[in-house]
């Protein structure tokens, strides 16, 4: 089950990487809107709020805003997770 999920993972992050690099504009706005719109009709069944934050992310890719926040955050978590493994009691 792990390795499916891996496998999964993997794929999902494959495709996202993918739509956020598309060359046409108007194909990466069109399914981001699409994404949002799906996100706002999360009391359906299969769409949920779950697709709001990619439509977000599709939408604001290529701005330098996203990537001032994607950077601070990504600082952030090495962060927290180096402090983590210091504090981890010797094994």
């Amino acid at each position: 089950m792990n390795e499916k999920r891996r496998a999964l993972k993997k794929t999902l992050s494959r495709l996202m990487h993918r739509m956020k690099n598309h060359p046409s504009m108007l194909v990466r706005y069109g399914v981001a809107v699409l994404f949002i719109i799906g996100g706002l009709l999360w009391f359906l069944p299969v769409l949920g709020l779950w697709m709001l934050p990619i439509g977000v992310v599709l939408l604001f890719a290529r701005s330098p805003a996203y990537w001032r926040l994607r950077r601070r955050f990504v600082s952030w978590r090495r962060q927290r997770r180096l402090a983590r493994r210091d504090m981890a009691p010797p094994e």
